[in-house]
């Protein structure tokens, strides 16, 4: 599996999502939809991909985002914590939006706010935090060194649509 089957799976189960694939937890029928477009003999190439993508969401302003929809605040930084590996949980998420959405969060992660997604979040239908990173993953690094940017400074639109964050 290459890069663009790697996103077509992703791309793929999203529809299917899309479509009222969800049951009483989104994580689990992402990851279902996940299990059900990858075939065995490419589940270590998908790992693979995932955990690249994993790695190149983990910048300042991504870990920002995360930490206001998580609601803290710069001061502190051990309310992600609350939720295990919270960050990570964040980036496949992001992920599992799609790569559009993703490398536009990358550009930006303010944009996080304009998204439909967004919507799904207010309605209860989409979480920022499903630990789908445990789905297909292999390994991970700890996020403690990344440093991020002030929260409302630098995502504006996302701070004034979730300002007491997203959970």
């Amino acid at each position: 599996m290459d890069e663009a089957g790697f996103w077509d799976v992703i791309e793929r189960a999203y529809a299917a999502l899309e479509c009222g694939y969800y049951d009483d937890e989104p994580a689990e029928a992402v990851a279902q939809a996940w299990r059900d477009e990858v075939p065995a003999a490419d589940v270590a190439d998908f790992a693979d991909h995932f955990a690249r993508a994993m790695e190149r969401a983990r910048r300042p302003g991504v870990l920002a985002a995360a930490r206001l929809l998580a609601g803290a605040t710069d001061d502190e930084r051990d309310t992600l914590l609350r939720y295990g590996d919270g960050y990570a949980a964040f980036r496949a998420s992001l992920i599992a939006l799609g790569r559009s959405s993703f490398e536009a969060v990358l550009a930006d992660p303010d944009v996080l706010a304009s998204l439909p997604d967004a919507d799904a979040v207010d309605r209860g239908d989409w979480h920022f935090f499903m630990p789908l990173h445990t789905v297909f993953a292999r390994g991970r690094r700890t996020d403690e060194d990344v440093d991020p940017p002030p929260v409302e400074a630098h995502l504006p639109a996302l701070s004034a649509r979730f300002p007491n964050g997203a959970v």
